[in-house]
Protein backbone atom coordinates (compact mmCIF):
# COMPACT_ATOMS: atom_id res chain seq x y z
CA UNK A 1 0.00 0.00 0.00
CA UNK A 2 2.84 2.46 -0.64
CA UNK A 3 0.62 4.41 -3.06
CA UNK A 4 -1.96 4.89 -0.33
CA UNK A 5 0.61 6.19 2.13
CA UNK A 6 1.97 8.63 -0.47
CA UNK A 7 -1.43 9.89 -1.62
CA UNK A 8 -3.66 9.84 1.47
CA UNK A 9 -1.92 12.64 3.32
CA UNK A 10 -4.75 14.98 4.34
CA UNK A 11 -7.31 14.13 7.03
CA UNK A 12 -10.04 14.00 4.34
CA UNK A 13 -8.07 11.61 2.15
CA UNK A 14 -7.27 9.41 5.13
CA UNK A 15 -10.94 9.40 6.03
CA UNK A 16 -11.79 8.12 2.54
CA UNK A 17 -9.32 5.22 2.83
CA UNK A 18 -9.82 4.26 6.49
CA UNK A 19 -13.25 2.56 6.24
CA UNK A 20 -12.02 0.33 3.40
CA UNK A 21 -8.63 -0.41 4.97
CA UNK A 22 -9.84 -1.01 8.51
CA UNK A 23 -13.47 -2.13 8.25
CA UNK A 24 -13.47 -3.48 4.67
CA UNK A 25 -16.23 -1.02 3.82
CA UNK A 26 -17.32 -0.47 0.24
CA UNK A 27 -16.70 2.92 -1.36
CA UNK A 28 -20.34 3.93 -0.88
CA UNK A 29 -19.80 3.67 2.89
CA UNK A 30 -17.83 6.88 2.59
CA UNK A 31 -21.23 8.59 2.62
CA UNK A 32 -21.56 8.14 6.37
CA UNK A 33 -23.60 10.66 8.29
CA UNK A 34 -22.83 12.08 11.69
CA UNK A 35 -25.59 9.81 13.04
CA UNK A 36 -23.42 6.80 12.05
CA UNK A 37 -20.75 7.89 14.52
CA UNK A 38 -20.74 7.40 18.27
CA UNK A 39 -17.39 8.95 19.10
CA UNK A 40 -17.70 8.86 22.92
CA UNK A 41 -18.31 5.10 22.80
CA UNK A 42 -15.94 4.59 19.86
CA UNK A 43 -18.56 2.99 17.61
CA UNK A 44 -19.31 3.39 13.90
CA UNK A 45 -22.21 2.06 11.86
CA UNK A 46 -21.28 1.08 8.31
CA UNK A 47 -24.03 -0.21 6.01
CA UNK A 48 -26.27 -0.81 9.05
CA UNK A 49 -23.58 -2.84 10.85
CA UNK A 50 -22.34 -1.32 14.15
CA UNK A 51 -18.64 -1.85 14.83
CA UNK A 52 -16.06 -0.82 17.36
CA UNK A 53 -13.69 1.95 16.30
CA UNK A 54 -10.08 0.95 16.75
CA UNK A 55 -7.48 3.54 17.65
CA UNK A 56 -6.39 4.25 14.07
CA UNK A 57 -9.97 4.71 12.81
CA UNK A 58 -10.84 6.80 15.86
CA UNK A 59 -7.84 9.11 15.38
CA UNK A 60 -8.53 9.39 11.64
CA UNK A 61 -12.13 10.40 12.29
CA UNK A 62 -11.15 12.74 15.09
CA UNK A 63 -8.63 14.57 12.86
CA UNK A 64 -11.18 14.93 10.06
CA UNK A 65 -14.01 16.04 12.34
CA UNK A 66 -11.74 18.69 13.87
CA UNK A 67 -10.83 19.98 10.39
CA UNK A 68 -14.47 19.79 9.27
CA UNK A 69 -15.66 21.78 12.31
CA UNK A 70 -12.93 24.41 11.82
CA UNK A 71 -13.45 24.78 8.07
CA UNK A 72 -17.27 24.68 7.99
CA UNK A 73 -18.49 25.52 11.52
CA UNK A 74 -22.08 26.22 10.47
CA UNK A 75 -22.65 23.57 7.81
CA UNK A 76 -26.13 22.02 7.70
CA UNK A 77 -24.68 18.95 5.98
CA UNK A 78 -24.95 15.81 8.17
CA UNK A 79 -22.54 13.78 6.01
CA UNK A 80 -19.21 13.12 7.66
CA UNK A 81 -17.18 13.76 4.51
CA UNK A 82 -18.00 17.11 2.94
CA UNK A 83 -16.18 19.62 0.78
CA UNK A 84 -16.57 23.26 -0.22
CA UNK A 85 -19.35 22.40 -2.69
CA UNK A 86 -21.40 20.19 -0.37
CA UNK A 87 -20.88 22.05 2.92
CA UNK A 88 -23.64 24.62 2.26
CA UNK A 89 -26.03 21.87 1.10
CA UNK A 90 -27.08 18.45 2.40
CA UNK A 91 -25.88 15.94 -0.20
CA UNK A 92 -22.75 13.78 0.08
CA UNK A 93 -19.58 14.35 -1.89
CA UNK A 94 -19.75 13.03 -5.43
CA UNK A 95 -18.18 9.91 -6.86
CA UNK A 96 -16.00 12.26 -8.93
CA UNK A 97 -14.67 13.78 -5.70
CA UNK A 98 -13.55 10.34 -4.56
CA UNK A 99 -12.03 9.55 -7.95
CA UNK A 100 -10.17 12.85 -8.09
CA UNK A 101 -8.64 12.36 -4.67
CA UNK A 102 -7.66 8.70 -4.94
CA UNK A 103 -8.64 6.65 -7.98
CA UNK A 104 -6.95 8.92 -10.53
CA UNK A 105 -3.81 8.58 -8.43
CA UNK A 106 -3.85 4.79 -8.37
CA UNK A 107 -5.68 4.10 -5.11
CA UNK A 108 -8.60 1.68 -5.57
CA UNK A 109 -10.91 1.45 -2.55
CA UNK A 110 -12.39 -1.89 -3.60
CA UNK A 111 -8.90 -3.39 -3.88
CA UNK A 112 -8.02 -2.05 -0.43
CA UNK A 113 -11.28 -3.52 0.90
CA UNK A 114 -10.57 -6.92 -0.63
CA UNK A 115 -7.03 -6.92 0.72
CA UNK A 116 -8.36 -6.18 4.20
CA UNK A 117 -10.76 -9.13 4.14
CA UNK A 118 -8.08 -11.43 2.75
CA UNK A 119 -5.57 -10.24 5.36
CA UNK A 120 -8.08 -11.10 8.08
CA UNK A 121 -8.54 -14.57 6.59
CA UNK A 122 -4.78 -15.16 6.44
CA UNK A 123 -4.04 -13.94 9.96
CA UNK A 124 -7.10 -14.98 11.96
CA UNK A 125 -8.09 -18.10 10.06
CA UNK A 126 -10.14 -19.16 7.10
CA UNK A 127 -13.45 -19.50 8.98
CA UNK A 128 -16.01 -17.78 6.70
CA UNK A 129 -18.45 -17.19 9.56
CA UNK A 130 -15.91 -14.96 11.32
CA UNK A 131 -15.47 -12.78 8.23
CA UNK A 132 -19.21 -12.67 7.54
CA UNK A 133 -19.81 -11.33 11.05
CA UNK A 134 -16.85 -8.96 11.27
CA UNK A 135 -17.24 -7.42 7.81
CA UNK A 136 -20.99 -7.93 7.27
CA UNK A 137 -20.38 -10.14 4.21
CA UNK A 138 -22.73 -12.65 2.65
CA UNK A 139 -21.88 -16.27 3.39
CA UNK A 140 -21.02 -16.78 -0.29
CA UNK A 141 -18.53 -13.90 -0.33
CA UNK A 142 -17.04 -14.94 3.02
CA UNK A 143 -16.63 -18.51 1.72
CA UNK A 144 -14.85 -17.25 -1.42
CA UNK A 145 -12.34 -15.38 0.71
CA UNK A 146 -11.87 -18.52 2.83
CA UNK A 147 -11.08 -20.53 -0.29
CA UNK A 148 -8.61 -17.94 -1.59
CA UNK A 149 -6.90 -17.73 1.81
CA UNK A 150 -6.68 -21.50 2.12
CA UNK A 151 -5.21 -21.78 -1.39
CA UNK A 152 -2.58 -19.15 -0.53
CA UNK A 153 -1.75 -20.87 2.74
CA UNK A 154 -1.50 -24.26 1.00
CA UNK A 155 0.85 -22.77 -1.61
CA UNK A 156 3.10 -21.38 1.14
CA UNK A 157 3.29 -24.77 2.83
CA UNK A 158 4.15 -26.54 -0.43
CA UNK A 159 6.83 -24.03 -1.54
CA UNK A 160 9.62 -25.20 0.84
CA UNK A 161 8.99 -28.84 -0.11
CA UNK A 162 9.41 -28.04 -3.83
CA UNK A 163 12.68 -26.16 -3.39
CA UNK A 164 14.23 -28.81 -1.08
Amino acid sequence: MPAVERIAVTPGQRLIVAPAAIHAARARAIHLTLDDLDMPNRRITIAGHAQRLGELAYQTLRAWLDQRRTTWPRTPNRHVLINAMTAPRTEPVSAEYLKRHLLHQGVHLERIRGNRVLHEALTVGTDPLHRALVFNLSHITASRYATIAQDLLDDQIEQPAKSG
